[in-house]
């Protein structure tokens, strides 16, 4: 599961606002950056940056992954990612993803910036393209109705992130960089104390059982999760840290360095 953990990751999220009337309207203008670190194996591997922008009834998204010192190395720069999404925001908040794109593994010569991957999505179904070549969609590919209302891994955070109401009470359809589909359900697991470097406070604690539907290529085993959440001023939830699996090293874990919400720092 190459890049899951980017994908996730991560994944960080929408805070709880003040009171239930005021979480039925989506605010026209929000922002959030993000920057973590990718924990593998008791091992500070690299960094995760992560931009969301809404404007009115549209979104953009970006994130880049880069893998740091003997690690990468290691893997040739193979596991670097930049990964970009722009889409368009419901009344109620939800974001619909239009048209999303990564670039990387930069293993091949030939190839310096990385193969360049996008995915036009619609309600209907998702259709992904790449250059050069064309793209690999896994064995078993997604079938059309498992395309069906999907969000890309860089949308499922930002969905975290402005999440109307519980975060931790929902199921994210992902079709992660245009071939590898999984769900996230998410169901609360309790609330915490959390001491971290960007946050010391009450938070929530999300069970978050991973689901592979199609598309990755090996097999792969259903786990689960954890992620933790802090309320922010902003009405939107600070993702704190993030549990992914991840081929070869296991379960990853993001930490967040560094969190800003409408400009303002945690």
């Amino acid at each position: 599961m190459r890049k899951l953990f980017a994908s996730v990751l991560a994944m960080g999220l929408a805070v709880l606002a003040g009171s239930a009337a005021a979480q039925q309207q989506a605010p026209a203008e929000r922002t959030f950056e993000a920057r973590y670190v990718v924990i593998g194996r008791g091992v500070e591997a690299g960094d995760f940056n992560y931009s969301f922008t809404q404007s009115g009834s549209t979104y953009r998204a970006s994130a880049n992954r880069e893998m740091k010192g003997w690690v990468g190395a290691a893997l040739n720069r193979s596991q670097d990612y930049t990964y970009s999404v722009v889409g368009t925001v419901s009344a109620d908040g939800s974001l619909h993803p239009t048209t999303y794109q990564h670039q990387g593994g930069r293993r091949r010569e030939d190839r310096p910036n990385g193969r360049l991957i996008r995915a036009q999505f619609s309600p209907g179904d998702v259709v992904t393209t790449a250059q050069p070549g064309r793209p690999n969609m896994g064995d078993p590919p997604a079938t059309p109705e498992q395309r069906r209302n999907t969000i890309d891994q860089i949308t499922a955070i930002a969905a975290m992130v402005t999440a109307q109401g519980d975060v931790c009470n929902r199921t994210l359809r992902v079709y992660m960089d245009g071939r590898a589909r999984f769900d996230f359900v998410m169901q609360p697991n309790g609330n915490v104390n959390i001491n971290s470097r960007v946050y010391r406070g009450p938070g929530f604690r999300c069970r978050v059982q991973f689901r592979p539907i199609a598309g990755f290529g090996d097999p792969q085993e259903a786990s689960t999760l954890t992620f933790l959440f802090a309320p922010t001023p902003s009405g939107m939830y600070a993702p704190i840290t993030i549990e992914m699996p991840t081929d070869g090293v296991g379960v990853v874990r993001l930490e967040a360095r560094r969190l800003s919400f409408n400009g303002q720092r945690l």
